[in-house]
């Protein structure tokens, strides 16, 4: 059933093109002196967020749009996951993963789950949501995505399910036990699905000598899965934004407790070591006797700016296991790659009075550890999804529960698609740091011996990574509303959409980089002279020397390239409104389409092109060099800022200067006496641009209209000096810049046939 849901959306005016006319008004009184007639031309389309797709569910979901609430049914509520991460109010804005297309490389996902699998007609045979990605290589042949029991279990199947299993609202039971259907976080999501043609069991670091055959990863096969599901030709033609994996075990030869290998310990433990596996270059015979490695083939995607997901492990470790950990290793990855550690949520979490979550749950399993930069949390225990059970030698559906990180890294993927859908205009990388930092904290963080302890801001929303819980666990009911800081530029192309971001959005995270990067470069540059590294390696080095010299180098470009401020950056067509307390410390800049300022903003505002506009409080100055400023806040526009208390203004409030220069321009709207936009600055003003005027209601004589206010003027509009008259919209108005303001005087309005 199409159910008629759609989502909150925002219709906003994008910048005005407008032009002051220079040709002057003849056969006037002549005790008037010359006027200035401005040619206001017809203002563009507005532009809108598309509202997404009708939400897919069945006949009476009470499911509906504005109340989160109405989404927490039973079949919600069997995935204990759901409320912790507030995925009702996704929903409740109309988000339910529709068109978004999630890969998954786990032990294949059991066709047989029909209903599951977004046909509501049992008699469907393999599901219109979950696609088979086949892949071949090494020794395995073509292997399609869907669970085959000579070589698969029902891992796969269980991961699948918390992505996508559709909300049918059916009360399956099985044999010997109670109502168990659940639905997916993303759950009209189009899943496609790669194989690993082995079971859970599959280890994926140093073998040890005892591993059997169906321990032994075949590396060049896994590899190739990668590849072919980040390239899949999907069947609505868009890209899979998101592979996510939580497949594997850990070999009882690795530990990840510390970075390298502590005294007394066997040689393979420690974190580094284990990642030197990885590190070692194809072609290259390593430790397990393979010339390729498979993460790379999840590299190579990464790389092309799919977003990677691997779980962190389930050893209760300081640190994630190598390959949730890359980016440590490898920044470049970062903004591609995460890895997801548990919470249990039915340990510390909490609820607010309507029913909603405060503290999502406490942190278990590998904590994020030196990967807390590109690290998450997600609901892991007891979470019950789609499973498969062989009776009498056929795989028949079931339900049933299971813990771990396996089950945290779905919920974070079907999360970012989430996120995805709801702002289409972001870039993957985007979309992930904006699932970062609307995270809201967990129960617990470490104290400085690394034991857990209470968490003293647990519920609020995070402010910068921590070494357990990373950027804690994903918010929906925040992401839903933008960002929650900005990890350095962050350039926006909203492509035509129009848009609301109401979160208070800051840079603490990025600047509390800068101190943690201020001492890891000391610490190295102590190591590199330590070691007699400062000039290069020696010819002589270790393998050892070599790989801590690549990750140390890798580590010290990433340094270097980082920009320790937050700035924003607007792109492309559309109107980008902000409501929020906006205290990031880089310039904001204007290229395109609108932004427009309706709660405070902190930085300095540069106008390049397209518009800036706003009812707000823009605490630093303001730069037009090209395109215009157009104060106020319409009450259309107002009213469509549904998430977020707004209300039409004509004032937007500067606390620094306020400069127009000649190919900039004020765009003033003005409806009647006492209702018209303008813009007052504590700081100076400068003018060499063009007014525009758009007068919509009548006008008194003599009434005194003041557009600009400052500390001081310099300088005019083009063409209109003192006392200039102008002609706009058939209305005569006196302009003069006198007492450090900017007025009209209204004169009188024409006659038709003399406009």
């Amino acid at each position: 059933m199409e159910r008629g849901i759609a989502s909150a959306k925002v219709d906003l005016v994008k910048g005005l093109n407008v032009s002051t006319a220079k040709r002057m008004k003849t056969g006037l009184t002549a005790a008037l002196t010359p006027i200035v007639v401005l040619g206001i031309v017809a203002q563009p389309a507005r532009a809108e967020v598309a509202a997404p797709p009708p939400i897919t569910s069945y006949e009476g979901d009470p499911g509906r749009l504005g109340d989160p609430a109405s989404w927490r049914t039973p079949e919600f509520n069997r995935d204990t996951g759901l409320l912790s991460m507030g995925v009702e109010f996704a929903y409740a804005a109309g988000y339910s993963g529709t068109e978004m297309n999630i890969g998954v490389v786990d032990s294949g996902v059991f066709a047989g789950h029909v209903r599951e699998h977004g046909s509501l007609a049992t008699d469907y045979a393999t599901g219109d949501r979950y696609f088979s990605v086949e892949a071949a290589g090494g020794q395995t042949g073509p292997t399609p995505g869907f669970y085959d029991p000579a070589f698969n279990d029902s891992h796969g199947t269980h991961v699948s399910g918390t992505i996508g299993a559709s909300r049918d609202g059916v009360g399956e039971t099985q044999p010997g036990g109670p109502i168990a259907n659940m639905h997916g976080v993303a759950f009209n999501s189009n899943v496609y699905v790669g194989n690993t043609h082995k079971t859970d069991g599959v280890l994926y670091g140093l073998l040890p000598a005892t591993a059997t055959g169906a321990q032994r990863p075949d590396d060049a096969y896994i590899g190739s899965v990668y590849r072919a599901v980040n390239t899949a030709q999907t069947a609505n033609g868009k890209p899979v934004r998101i592979i996510t994996s939580s497949w594997g075990s850990q070999p009882n030869t690795e530990n990840y407790n510390t970075y390298d290998a502590p005294a007394g310990s066997p040689a393979s433990f420690g974190l580094n070591t284990a990642w030197r596996l990885w590190s070692t270059p194809d072609g290259v015979v390593d430790a397990n006797g393979s010339t390729v490695r498979w993460l790379n083939g999840a590299i190579e995607a990464g790389r092309s700016g799919t977003i990677i997901q691997f779980t962190a492990g389930n050893s209760g470790y300081v640190n994630p296991s190598p390959r949730g950990a890359a980016p440590y290793f490898m920044p470049e990855l970062e903004g591609h790659w995460y890895t997801t550690s548990g919470i249990n949520p039915t340990v510390g979490r909490t609820v607010n009075p309507d029913g909603s979550v405060l503290v999502p749950g406490q942190q278990t399993f590998n904590q994020c550890g030196v990967a807390k930069w590109s690290c998450v949390t997600a609901p892991s225990n007891g979470i019950n999804s789609t499973t498969v059970q062989v009776v009498n030698g056929v795989p028949q559906p079931r339900y049933g529960s299971s813990s771990g990180t396996s089950m945290a890294g779905p919920h974070s993927a079907a999360a970012l698609a989430l996120i995805m859908q709801r702002f289409p205009y972001l870039t993957n990388e985007q979309a992930l740091y904006t699932m970062f930092t609307t995270g809201r904290q967990n129960n617990t963080i470490s104290d400085a011996a690394g034991n857990a302890t209470p968490n003293p801001t647990r519920g609020q929303i995070v402010q910068v990574p921590d070494r357990r819980n990373g950027w804690h666990t994903p918010s929906l009911r925040e992401a839903m509303k933008g960002p929650g800081q900005l990890l350095g530029p962050f350039v926006v192309d909203t492509q035509g959409h129009s848009d609301v971001w109401s979160n208070d959005i800051s840079d603490v995270a990025i600047q509390a980089r800068q101190r943690e990067d201020a001492d890891e470069t000391a610490a190295w540059e102590a190591t590199k002279l330590a070691k007699g590294w400062t000039n290069g390696l020696p010819a002589d080095a270790s393998d050892v020397d070599r790989s801590d010299y690549a990750i140390g180098m890798r580590r010290e470009q990433a340094r270097n390239a980082r920009v320790y401020e937050g700035s924003l950056t607007k792109r492309g067509a559309g109107t980008l409104l902000l409501t929020g307390n906006e205290t990031w410390h880089g310039t904001s800049t204007v290229l395109d389409g609108k932004l427009s300022i309706a709660g405070t903003h902190a930085s300095a505002i540069d106008v390049r092109g397209g518009t800036l506009g706003g009812s707000g409080t823009v605490a630093d100055g303001v730069t037009v060099t090209g395109g215009v400023l157009q104060p106020g806040l319409a009450a259309d526009e107002a009213a469509q800022i549904t998430d977020a208390s707004v209300t039409p203004g004509d004032v937007l409030n500067v606390g620094g200067n306020v400069s127009i220069g000649q190919e900039g321009r004020l765009a003033v709207t003005i409806s009647g006496d006492g209702d018209y936009t303008s813009v007052r600055a504590a700081g100076e003003l400068a003018l060499a641009g063009e007014l525009d005027l758009d007068v919509r209601g009548s006008l008194t004589p003599g009434t005194v209209l003041t557009i600009m206010s400052g500390s001081s003027i310099s300088g005019t509009f083009h063409a209109v000096p003192e006392n200039r008259v102008m002609n706009a919209d058939g209305h005569l108005f006196r302009v003069s810049y006198k007492n450090n303001s900017v007025t009209l005087t209204v004169l009188r309005a024409l006659p038709p046939a003399a406009r």
